[in-house]
């Protein structure tokens, strides 16, 4: 990482000068293969190309290793300011190509999305998001997880699975599950004394949190609730079911309490 900083700063004033010049988008993307090459170790003639064609369009950078795409570049002016028009388009551009990973930048300001195929719908989420040239440690570290040496490792990935982890739907889902509230409840009663029923906690819980949100939780649990029955159901016995004693060996007739 010390080195990969001190990279960093030798290569921030190319962005700099870029900023004061009001760079177009050609000269930006050029700004951003230099920046692929000589700081984030891709190779500048296999690794990054200009020729892959998504919906009759060329992608800006495509990021290859090991001829397998593993990132799309959409790349704006250095002076324009990114927009959700903008996000749509590079997301678009992933989710039409099959690439779960896409960067949007104007070569001061990154946005890197996260694409993940349900039944209905194609989701994209930020999951980093920096100015280069804000401060250097914290860009450096942000920076760092788009390198090769991070794609090779898997550090790009560990980095996405905390972050779609720690999203709010999952982490409201957490605080909303029967383990979690019983948990609250008796932590409750330990500080305060007093017995606080869980729909209680579960109202205050929900206002830390956007409606939408609550919802899409509420929804997930049931959906667990009812795959955890069905599983119940299916693994226990039918009422007339045989066992054998353990004693014995000699089967044994499961009657219900009716019988």
């Amino acid at each position: 990482m010390k080195e990969f900083k001190a990279a960093l700063r030798k290569f921030l004033p190319k962005i700099r000068d870029a900023k004061e010049k009001t760079l177009n988008e050609a000269d930006t993307r050029m700004r951003i293969r230099l920046l692929l090459s000589e700081i984030l170790g891709y190779d500048l003639l296999d690794e990054i190309t200009q020729e892959h064609m998504v919906q009759s369009h060329y992608v800006d950078l495509t990021v290859k290793l090991k001829d397998k795409i593993v990132f799309f570049i959409e790349v704006k002016s250095i002076d324009t300011t990114l927009r959700e028009t903008h996000a749509y388009q590079a997301t678009n551009y992933a989710a039409t190509g099959g690439v779960n990973l896409c960067l949007l930048t104007n070569g001061i300001d990154y946005r890197l999305f996260y694409l993940t195929w349900g039944k209905a719908k194609v989701e994209s989420n930020v999951i980093l998001s920096f100015n280069i040239l804000d401060d250097i440690n914290k860009v450096s570290e942000k920076l760092y997880l788009l390198s090769k040496e991070s794609f090779k490792k898997g550090i790009i990935d560990k980095y996405i699975a905390e972050v779609t982890s720690l999203e709010d739907k999952n982490l409201l889902q957490a605080l909303l599950s029967k383990r979690v509230l019983t948990a609250i409840r008796l932590e409750l009663k330990g500080i305060t004394g007093h017995v606080v029923k869980e729909e209680a906690i579960e109202k205050c819980i929900s206002k830390l949190f956007n409606s939408d949100i609550y919802e899409i939780a509420k929804s997930c649990l049931k959906r667990q609730e009812r795959k955890v029955k069905k599983t119940v159901q299916a693994e226990s016995p039918p009422s007339d079911a045989l066992l054998t004693t353990k004693e014995t060996g000699v089967p044994m007739e499961i009657k219900t309490p009716c019988e």
